[in-house]
Parts: structure tokens; C-alpha cells; sequence
């Protein structure tokens, strides 16, 4: 049975449509849903809540329609993106508040308490009032509070945003533990790409009130539906050039560049397309052959472990990544080559083929 079942659901506002939504969401899975600011993932999770009233469709938790259930009913924990702590309580009051109003004994609540404590390093602050607390320390202090509940599911909006990097890395791995360890549902909305990505089963990429993919992590990056999926996952994001398949099938043209194509689209011959090639699918070369074509650098970014070249394919400006750092242009070599096994072919409407 799923945790959480969405079918047809749609609201309204002034400005945006939310929907028309349909997923599914697993007993115990860790869900994780990504996509840029004002997608709707906020608005999503206070649909499931029951915060939101649906204008059409259906919520069903646990096999059960959820237009039944009061919010309070719904066995629905949530971090807020604005947390919504009580001022007046302090840290522990307010973590504890959810168990005692659901009447749970001392030893339950003390256990809880001390578990969450650890996993969130809080125990110093549990005396202090929100006021005294910073950012990074409130954002914990909620996130205790859902985690305390043992419920249907939980919902994650933004969860550890107010975290140094450091903090935010030690919190993902503390986060998928105590999901695996309490067999718990996860629904985890951030605009960052690499915290979703990283700690969910599935992951579901909206943009423009829409769910456009749902699947695995390795799945979403290496099989992208669309342009828009290719545009909004990854860092840097995907490169696109624009041109046609050949009157075979077997060749994409660019006014830059020609590139054979191992398998031939031939149902697509001589259409319009678009072929993308994530940054770390574009390699040096020596070859001046057609399908390797010249580039001309203009800056590069060192990251560490990798460093990111900008430079223009054809007037066209590409992102391309290297392993380890590279020190000035003359390194990567006047043309490249694109990886025949991790190209990406989409049709005029954006759609893979």
C-alpha cells in the first residue's frame, strides 16, 4: 500500500495553477521532490497536510481518502519553510509539544526527546527560547519536532537550508539513517539538486506547478524526459545544441559540427532536434576531424577535485568538466570530442527520443 496516493489533483491561485498532480509515494520510501523556486513543492506538501483545500481530485494516506481526516487526524508531521515555532516554549517545549498532546507517557516522551537530541545535536540549546537561538539552531529545533512523532509520514520543506555545508552534509546522512532506522516516510522538497538527489529512493522534478519526471536519482540524470528536465538537473546543467537529424537517421548536424550517431533515429529523419551533452561527457582532443569541433576558451572555474571550463563551441557557449585543476587554456586543447555512449537526443518539442 502507498503512504501517500495523489490522483488528479489540481488548486488554483490568482497567479498559478498548482496540478493537475498525480503520484504515488511508498510505505517507508525517502521521496524527495526538486525543482527551482516558485514551482509549487511547497504548495504540494500543503495539499498533502490538508492545509491547502483541493479544487479537484483526490489525496488518499494509507488507502484513505484524506478529505475525511481533519489535518490533526492525518498522522502528518512537517518542517516549515519558516518553521513556525512557538516563541513563548523553549526547545524542548516546543519538540515535545506534538507528543504531549497526544497524551504519551514521560518515558515515551523522554526517549524520544533524548534521540532526537543526539542525532540533531541540540541537547545545549534545548533551555534556550527561539529568540536566543540562531537560524542554523531553530531550523534543528523543528526539525526534532517532526522527527519526535512517529507518524504516517514526514514532510521535509527546506529542512536543512539555515546549515552551514558542513552541517548540511553530517544532517543528509543523519536524516536517511533515522528514516531507514524508524522505516518512516520521507517527503523532502529543497531547491538544491544535490541534497535531493543524495538522500532519496525517488525523486520527482516539478517546474511550473507540474510534476515532468518521477524516478530514481542515477535514472533522472542519465535519462532526463525532456529539455526541461536536462535544463534544471545538474550542475552545471546540460548542454544543448540545436540542429537536425539527417535525411538517415544516422547523423546529427549543427551549423558547428556533424556527429554520427551509434544508434540511427531513423522514425526521426530529417527533424528538427536538439542534442545535449552533460559537461562531464566532453573530452580534449587532438582529432580535427568533423565531429570534434574547435573551441575557443574564455575562463575557468577551479573547484578542487575538478575544475569547470567555460568556452564557446561555434559562438555557442558550453560548460565542460574536467577532472582535477586546470591551469590555462593551452591544457584542454583546441577541439573535443562528446562521449557516443551519454549523448541526448530530444525532438522539437523538447521531448527525449
Amino acid at each position: 500500500m502507498n503512504a501517500i496516493e495523489i490522483n488528479g489533483a489540481s488548486k488554483r491561485y490568482p497567479n498559478f495553477t498548482l496540478g493537475p498532480i498525480d503520484l504515488a509515494i511508498g510505505e517507508g520510501e525517502f521521496f524527495g521532490i526538486f525543482g527551482p523556486p516558485s514551482s509549487g513543492k511547497t504548495s504540494l506538501l500543503k495539499l498533502i497536510l490538508g492545509l491547502v483545500e483541493l479544487d479537484r481530485g483526490r489525496v488518499a494516506l494509507g488507502g484513505t481518502d484524506s478529505a475525511r481526516l481533519a489535518v490533526s487526524q492525518r498522522g502528518i508531521s512537517m518542517v516549515f519553510q519558516n518553521l513556525a515555532l512557538f516563541p513563548n516554549m523553549s526547545g524542548r517545549e516546543n519538540i515535545i509539544y506534538p507528543l504531549t498532546e497526544r497524551k504519551a507517557s514521560k518515558s515515551e516522551i523522554d526517549a524520544r526527546l533524548d534521540a532526537v537530541a543526539e542525532v540533531l545535536h541540540i541537547s545545549h540549546i534545548l533551555h534556550k527560547n527561539p529568540a536566543q537561538m540562531s537560524g542554523g539552531e531553530r531550523q534543528r529545533i523543528a526539525l526534532g519536532r517532526a522527527l519526535a512523532v512517529k507518524g504516517r509520514a514526514i514532510l521535509l520543506d527546506e529542512p536543512v537550508s539555515a546549515l552551514d555545508a558542513r552541517l548540511r552534509e553530517e544532517m543528509r546522512i543523519e536524516l536517511k539513517r533515522l528514516q531507514r532506522m524508524d522505516k518512516q516516510t520521507f517527503v523532502y522538497v529543497s531547491n538544491d539538486e544535490e541534497e535531493v538527489m543524495a538522500v532519496s529512493d525517488r525523486v520527482a522534478i516539478m517546474d511550473h506547478g507540474q510534476i515532468i519526471q518521477v524516478g530514481p536519482p542515477d535514472e533522472i540524470y542519465n535519462r532526463p524526459n525532456s529539455i526541461s528536465v536536462a535544463k534544471l538537473v545538474g550542475s552545471p546543467p546540460m548542454n544543448l545544441f540545436p540542429g537536425h537529424l539527417s535525411d538517415d537517421g544516422e547523423r546529427f548536424e549543427s551549423p558547428s559540427f556533424t556527429m554520427s550517431l551509434d544508434f540511427p533515429r531513423t522514425a526521426h529523419a530529417g527533424a528538427a532536434a536538439t542534442l545535449g551533452v552533460r559537461p562531464e561527457d566532453i573530452h580534449q582532443t587532438s582529432d580535427t576531424g568533423a565531429a570534434c569541433p574547435g573551441i575557443a576558451v574564455s575562463s575557468t572555474e577551479p573547484l578542487g577535485s575538478h575544475t569547470i571550463v567555460n568556452a564557446t563551441i561555434g559562438g555557442r557557449l558550453v560548460k565542460i568538466r574536467t577532472s582535477g585543476r586546470v591551469i590555462g587554456a593551452s591544457e584542454l586543447g583546441t577541439h573535443v570530442s562528446f562521449d557516443q555512449r551519454r549523448l541526448h537526443l530530444f525532438n522539437a518539442d523538447g521531448e527525449r527520443i
